[in-house]
C-alpha cells in the first residue's frame, strides 16, 4: 500500500514519520519509515497480506522524537496491485499545543422564579426556544417557596 500526506499547515515541525499495518489474521507490520520532504509524507508498506479492512496507522514526529500527529484508516489490500490509502493525521496536543486561537459557542439557561418568562428567545440564538406561555418554568427548576 502507498500513501502521500500533505504537510501544508504543519505547525509542529514534522521531520520523520512511520507506518504500521495490522489485521486480525496476521502479525503487525512495522514500524516502516516513511519519506518526509518537499511538503509531504510519502511511502509505502510492502508484503501486506491481501484481505479486506487492513488497518494502517501513521505517526509523524518532530525533531525531539515526539509524535505530533497520528491517524489511522482501513484499506482493502488486493493480490498484486498497489492499494492507495487516504487518512487524516490529527494533532496530538500534548506534544504540539496549538499556538493560534479558536472560538467557543456558549449556550445555557437562566435560573428563574416560578412563572418567569424570559421573552421570545430564552436560550437563543436561532428560532424561539421559549418554554412559555403557560404554567412553565423557563429555567427548569420548578416552583420555590
Amino acid at each position: 500500500m502507498e500513501m502521500r500526506i500533505s504537510l501544508a499547515g504543519d505547525e509542529c515541525g514534522v521531520v520523520s514519520a512511520q507506518a504500521h499495518v495490522w489485521g486480525d489474521d496476521f502479525s503487525p507490520i512495522g514500524p516502516v519509515n516513511l519519506y518526509v520532504g518537499n511538503g509531504y509524507i510519502e511511502g509505502g508498506v510492502s508484503n501486506v497480506p491481501a484481505g479486506l479492512q487492513r488497518r494502517v496507522g501513521v505517526a509523524a514526529f518532530n525533531a525531539a522524537g515526539r509524535a505530533v500527529y497520528s491517524g489511522t484508516a482501513f484499506v482493502n489490500v488486493y493480490d498484486g496491485p498497489m492499494s492507495p490509502v487516504q487518512l487524516t493525521l490529527q494533532r496530538i496536543p500534548e506534544n504540539c499545543p496549538g499556538s493560534g486561537t479558536g472560538s467557543i459557542y456558549i449556550i445555557g439557561v437562566l435560573e428563574g422564579r416560578p412563572r418567569t418568562d424570559g421573552g421570545p428567545v430564552d436560550a437563543g440564538p436561532g428560532p424561539s426556544y421559549d418554554a412559555g406561555p403557560g404554567p412553565s418554568f423557563d429555567a427548569g427548576y420548578g416552583p420555590r417557596p
